[in-house]
């Protein structure tokens, strides 16, 4: 069997911001706890999608988690972005949960809960490693 590469051929880029990007996405924190979405089809991941038209990345981070995880969010930081083996390229954001509202059912998210570290590969949306790689570079708690 053919070794995997790093995070499954992610390449990721700190500090920068891409010339466009596809989606966003927020490491949300209350305190040094992750909080992640558990998506109905795919398991855990932190809130995040696609940018609707003339929307800003900070404008997509907090609708993202609003509709995602009920979530006002405190500042939102911009960190940097990745770009998955077949081109796709998410902006990395991360910020505090400032407010939370329970879920109203009308988004793909079941649950919302908070951690002491990620969870395992296998209970995450991707096993990429991408997010626990994330983490540890940004120097944000929670990677395994």
């Amino acid at each position: 069997m053919t070794p995997r590469p790093p995070l499954n051929g992610a390449a990721v880029h700190v500090g920068r911001l891409p010339w466009r990007h596809d989606s966003v996405v927020c490491l949300l924190f209350r305190g040094e706890r992750p909080v992640l979405v558990r998506h109905r089809s795919r398991g855990w991941e932190f809130p995040g999608g696609h940018a609707e038209p003339g929307e800003g990345i900070e404008e997509t981070a907090r609708r993202e988690a609003r509709e995602e995880a009920g979530a006002d969010l405190g500042e939102v930081h911009v960190d940097g972005y990745y770009v998955l083996a077949g081109g796709h390229t998410t902006v990395v954001t991360h910020a505090q949960l400032a407010a939370r509202r329970p879920l109203d059912g009308a988004f793909e998210t079941e649950d919302v809960a908070e951690f002491d570290v990620l969870p395992a590969d296998s209970e995450l949306s991707w096993d990429d490693g991408v997010y626990a790689h994330l983490l540890r570079v940004l120097g944000l708690p929670g990677a395994p």
